[in-house]
């Protein structure tokens, strides 16, 4: 579980680990099928969408409701000012 506050950085270190996590539980699953490896499969999955969910929260926070970013416009042609 993730302190109230983590920084962004803290949770995208900790996003690629359980990516890395998953990807072994897959490829260990792919070599030897069995009930213990799915399981592992679904531990790691269910610690990925965990901190997926937690870095949403933080960049969804992180911003103020209502305020809309938009880029910067990018003329479509050269004389197109």
């Amino acid at each position: 579980m993730l302190p109230s506050v983590a920084p962004l950085s803290e949770v995208d270190r900790r996003i690629l680990a359980a990516h890395r996590d998953l990807g072994v539980a897959r490829a260990s699953f792919a070599r030897s099928p069995s009930g213990a490896a799915i399981t592992a499969c679904q531990a790691a999955e269910a610690r990925l969408d965990e901190l997926l969910d937690a870095r949403l929260d933080l960049m969804s926070t992180a911003r103020p409701p209502g305020v809309v970013t938009r880029r910067p416009r990018v003329p479509d042609r050269a004389g197109d000012r």
